[in-house]
């Protein structure tokens, strides 16, 4: 049976597959031609996966947030991933490029999951729709602690 954290650790590892080679090379400081140049895109990115957990209520201790709310924290892990695995991420021998995003997501998915924890809403589609606010007041009430981040 999948745990929560096997969902999100899929769900970072689909946003890192999906990504546009270009994109990808940015984040990994190559350029087209695989030369070295300054890391660009890691706003972006991050903003990206915290949008996959659209369809949960996470919580920080007693707050609850809204996907976009952890993408700092998100943009913070990702400059943490050592360059030499978002290179090896780019590689042209799809295992390595796929062992390498496989890591990245384990290193991901456990820094989001020391750091918060998910809730899966009932009511709320993966796309995350419009009523994200009921979904949550029917899952959980009123009575928990709301932050305004959204």
């Amino acid at each position: 049976m999948r745990t929560l954290a096997d969902e999100i650790g899929t769900a970072i590892e689909v946003d890192l597959a999906v990504i546009p080679p270009h994109q990808r090379r940015a984040y990994a400081g190559l350029d087209q031609y695989r030369r070295p140049v300054e890391v660009r895109g890691v706003q972006e990115l991050a903003k990206g996966i915290a949008e996959s957990f659209g369809a949960f209520a996470i919580f920080d201790v007693e707050t609850v947030l809204r996907s976009p709310a952890i993408a700092p924290f998100v943009t913070q892990t990702l400059y943490a991933i050592p360059l030499e695995l978002r290179r090896a991420a780019c590689d042209r021998d799809r295992l390595k490029a796929e062992g390498a995003r496989k890591e990245m997501a384990r290193i991901i998915s456990a820094a989001l999951l020391s750091r918060y924890h998910f809730e899966p809403l009932k009511h709320v589609g993966a796309s995350c729709h419009p009523n994200w606010e009921e979904a949550f007041e029917q899952q959980f009430g009123a009575g928990r602690g709301r932050g305004s981040s959204g």
